[in-house]
């Protein structure tokens, strides 16, 4: 997988919490669980961004 597919999970995962705030645990599950199959794939994957990239814009 390339940069840019982990932007686009990112993009997607961002947006589910957008739509279904009121499934933030089940997100925050799913973010993880891919952030664990994207780092098996690439050594320099970094988690943190990611988690940042996939979290709800805060105002």
């Amino acid at each position: 997988m390339s940069r840019k597919h982990y932007r686009a999970f990112a993009a997607v995962l961002r947006r589910a919490h957008e739509y279904y705030p009121e499934s933030k645990d089940g997100i925050d599950h799913l973010t993880r669980e891919i952030a664990s199959i994207c780092a098996e794939d690439n050594h320099h994957f970094r988690r943190q961004q990611f988690y940042d990239a996939a979290s709800p814009e805060t105002p």
